[in-house]
């Protein structure tokens, strides 16, 4: 791999995106990658005005973009140049969603049941594909950034009639954190 661009003014830079594939490893750098802190107005029993346990509901959302950039492919998708992305979306508290709170918890996110189809936590590659078994970490924080280690399964990202392995999925690096109220 090349170079580590942590400092970058880019959301996320520093870290990889790999694809555990039946046939190999595909390995990029981690491009752009978000924590985002989405709200529901119209739901919840709570003002809306942020406060701890006040049960207003929000969606944080984990995106992550690979980076072509240096990519390795394995040779059934190299000519293709696909570059892959994910995102799972975690209901939780107006509170919980505090970047502060964030720190040290791991999120599991079983995902849907093998041949269903999920909104809320998917990988894109050719298509999309439902991801299972998230388990996303967030071990530490550097301002308005944090460092997350996620892993995650869905179909091979070649071969969705089940006749491969899953693709297992490993990021990590670091996430800007945004939220809407900012």
């Amino acid at each position: 791999m090349t170079e580590s661009r942590e400092g970058d003014d880019g959301a996320g830079r520093g870290g990889r995106f790999v694809l555990h594939r039946f046939n190999g490893d595909e390995a990029y750098r981690l491009g752009e990658a978000t924590v985002r802190v989405l709200r529901s107005y119209g739901s919840g029993s709570g003002s809306g005005s942020g406060s701890e346990g006040d049960g207003h509901e929000v969606t944080v959302w984990f995106e992550a973009q690979a980076d072509p950039e240096g990519a390795r492919r394995c040779a059934d998708t190299a000519e293709a140049g696909m570059v892959p992305s994910a995102e799972v979306g975690v209901g939780m508290t107006e509170g919980e969603a505090d970047i502060d709170r964030l720190v040290g918890r791991t999120f599991l996110v079983p995902g849907v049941p093998e041949g269903e189809d999920s909104a809320s936590s998917l990988l894109y590659y050719f298509e999309h594909e439902p991801l299972r078994d998230n388990r996303i970490t967030v071990v530490s924080r550097d301002g308005d950034r944090l460092r997350l280690r996620w892993t995650g399964e869905c179909d091979d990202v070649n071969f969705y009639d089940g006749s491969k392995p899953p693709t297992r999925i490993g990021v990590e690096g670091v996430f800007l954190y945004r939220d809407s109220r900012d």
